[in-house]
């Protein structure tokens, strides 16, 4: 029996324009008039995260790929960086002319917050790299960006909101310089949504991590969970639930993983399948 229910945001709760669907909408609802938790997990910060899922009636929020999660009213898990390795991964910036963001529990700080940060460019990037969706436009600013310079005189490891925690670093990087990053930083967990940018976070993080921070504190077993994704950074938390759904607009490894592909999120692809399995 279904107990909880966790969706990924991005590609999986809203469609390709960024909307959310009215059946998933009603969905949800109907999860939560039978008492069935239902829950966020994303690659994405806490911020402005209501506003981004049209305040869609939520009991717990897995963010940053697992390393915070909570409630409206209280915190259940909360695993920042060691201050070493931020600091490294600030080095790495620097030396390599990186673009990267640091996100913190109410603010992302990086290449777009320094002397350029008013320019129309960085705007793009700022509405850009948190979506980590729009695969063409980003390729179209990766390219546009790669002429700028990065800060001026400015530098990651002068950044202030190295004194707070940091959870997770956004990093353009395309998948072959996976490898690379690996070996240069072992103590860390590489989460990808798109094949242009990483999301960074401590080694032995993930959705499912965070999931079962969740579920501990909820008194629900994995087996009664049930996960909705559609990008490489779902595949554990796809395969270590109850019920994994993938989206019909998911790439082929991850619909290699889930128990069942319902319709895409333009197709009330989460309608379809949480009927499916009469969950609701």
């Amino acid at each position: 029996m279904i107990k909880a229910v966790f969706f990924d945001i991005d590609g999986t709760l809203l469609d390709k324009k960024g909307a959310l669907l009215p059946s998933t909408w009603r969905a949800v609802h109907l999860l939560k008039a039978q008492g069935i938790v239902c829950g966020i997990a994303t690659g994405r910060s806490p911020i402005k995260l209501q506003q981004l899922i049209n305040y869609l009636p939520a009991d717990c929020y897995v963010v940053y790929n697992g390393q915070l999660v909570f409630t409206e009213d209280r915190g259940i898990y909360d695993y920042p960086f060691p201050r070493e390795t931020v600091e490294r991964l600030a080095v790495y910036g620097d030396e390599t002319n990186s673009r990267m963001i640091f996100g913190t529990r109410h603010a992302y700080h990086g290449s777009q917050t320094m002397q350029v940060s008013q320019t129309a460019l960085v705007k793009k990037i700022k509405q850009i790299l948190p979506l980590l969706t729009h695969y063409r436009k980003l390729g179209q600013t990766l390219e546009q960006l790669a002429a700028k310079p990065l800060f001026g005189s400015m530098s990651y490891q002068e950044l202030e909101i190295f004194q707070e925690k940091i959870y997770q670093c956004v990093l353009i990087s395309p998948l072959s310089a996976q490898k690379q990053l690996e070996q240069t930083f072992p103590d860390c967990h590489f989460a990808r949504s798109n094949p242009y940018s990483v999301d960074i976070i401590p080694k032995g993080g993930s959705k499912l991590v965070g999931i079962q921070q969740a579920i501990d504190y909820l008194g629900v077993d994995m087996g009664e969970v049930a996960v909705f994704g559609d990008s490489w950074n779902d595949i554990e938390m796809l395969t270590h639930a109850g019920l994994g759904v993938a989206m019909g607009n998911s790439n082929a490894d991850v619909k290699r993983v889930a128990d069942f592909v319902t319709w895409t999120n333009d197709e009330d692809g989460i309608f379809h399948a949480l009927k499916h399995f009469n969950i609701i």
